[in-house]
């Protein structure tokens, strides 16, 4: 018997939903072509952008903001963390940027700096994780005093903005009880953080060996969160990747191509079933403590990885999410689109294979490489970990 996995409503799926965080933007931008950038690994921080008190250094930015237009992309700028000058904490050592409270006319005057410049070319998102303790040590109800006055500022300057609440991770309890209080007026010194930004933001990162089911089970308990506090915003999925060891230093062990590549096509589908607006994988890099990777060593040749982002892309741009089930027996995850009229399905297991029954109205069956072959009503369809997609 099978059981809703998500919602039974999911996301209208434009290229919007398909981000990456780019670090090489400025001078290369991915050959994948995503239509949003992520720039929270691109060095260009709040201690980057104000090199010492009211001197501000946009030569670095600039250029990444031109490509991704160049390019018809929309970046995200992620605004914190604190210049150690201007952290409320004293006798911090100059370190160029600590996870402390920032002094709150220093941090407007840094947002009305950088909203001025970009206006509603790029997106904002306030703060990175700030239920870690090593990106921001205040309460939630500090955080929320920041996003509401940077969110005034980038709305009065550019009402068009968009402006995304900071990502938070949720593996931890503590991390949950953080993001709850974030969110809710009574403990956040009534604040209705829902009426100042636009969308939401989670880091679904699963433990070590988690998979995208993992990923989505976390990102369904943000949305339970964000419910029970009766905020109704979109959500975002800022930032995700496996096999990233705890601590995020020590290398992950990098899975098989056929698995970094179902779990690239697993996390689009199931997000965009559970409802996210959009997802940006990290990323287009090679780094020591990722373990999948979407571009070879020169930053320009796809993987097997990049190759299934550009195949996920292909199967889900323009469909309406339909929701997923997953059968207890046979172990097969089903997801449900449809694109003008028709319907689609998107089917895999976790381990081992199964067999299901080609439904009504689909003639084909593509596999996660792009292999196409014929079917019809009733034909049985092999699944296995590498998921298969069928059409009309």
């Amino acid at each position: 018997m099978a059981r809703v996995f998500t919602p039974a409503h999911g996301t209208s799926v434009t290229s919007a939903f398909f981000g990456l965080h780019a670090p090489l933007l400025g001078t290369l931008f991915p050959v994948v072509n995503p239509a949003v950038v992520d720039l929270t690994t691109n060095n260009v921080y709040w201690p980057q952008l104000e090199t010492s008190p009211g001197v501000f250094d946009f030569s670095t930015l600039d250029p990444m903001v031109a490509q991704a237009a160049a390019n018809h992309a929309k970046p995200l700028l992620v605004l914190g963390v604190t210049p150690a000058f201007h952290s409320t904490t004293p006798g911090l050592s100059p370190a160029e940027a600590q996870p402390t409270v920032p002094d709150l006319t220093a941090w407007k005057a840094y947002v009305t700096a950088v909203a001025t410049r970009y206006t509603d070319t790029i997106d904002y998102q306030i703060w990175p994780e700030p239920n870690v303790k090593n990106n921001f040590q205040g309460t939630p109800a500090e955080m929320a005093t920041l996003v509401v006055a940077a969110a005034k500022i980038i709305h009065g300057i550019a009402p068009a903005a968009t402006v995304v609440a900071p990502a938070m991770v949720l593996r931890l309890r503590s991390e949950r009880v953080f993001m709850a209080a974030f969110f809710d007026p009574a403990r956040n010194g009534g604040l209705s953080i829902g009426n100042y930004v636009d969308a939401a933001g989670v880091d679904p990162y699963p433990l070590m060996n988690g998979t995208p089911e993992d990923s989505i089970a976390l990102v369904l308990n943000a949305q339970k969160v964000l419910a029970a506090e009766h905020v109704n915003l979109p959500l975002w999925n800022l930032e995700v990747n496996y096999f990233v060891p705890v601590g995020g230093v020590t290398p992950a062990a990098p899975p098989s191509d056929r698995t970094a590549s179902s779990y690239v096509i697993r996390t689009y589908v199931l997000n965009a079933a559970a409802g996210v607006r959009r997802v940006y994988w990290l990323g287009w890099l090679r780094y020591f403590n990722l373990g999948i990777s979407m571009v070879e060593a020169d930053g320009v040749t796809p993987t097997a990885a990049g190759n299934a982002f550009t195949r996920v892309r292909a199967w889900l741009l323009g469909q309406h999410a339909r929701g997923c089930a997953y059968d207890k027996v046979s172990g097969v995850y089903s997801c449900q689109f449809v694109r003008d009229g028709r319907t689609s399905w998107v089917y895999w297991t976790q381990l081992g294979s199964a067999h299901v029954r080609a439904p009504a109205g689909v003639r084909h069956v593509q596999t996660m490489y792009g292999v196409t072959t014929s079917t019809r009503r009733g034909d049985r369809i092999r699944v296995t970990n590498a998921p298969v997609w069928v059409h009309h």
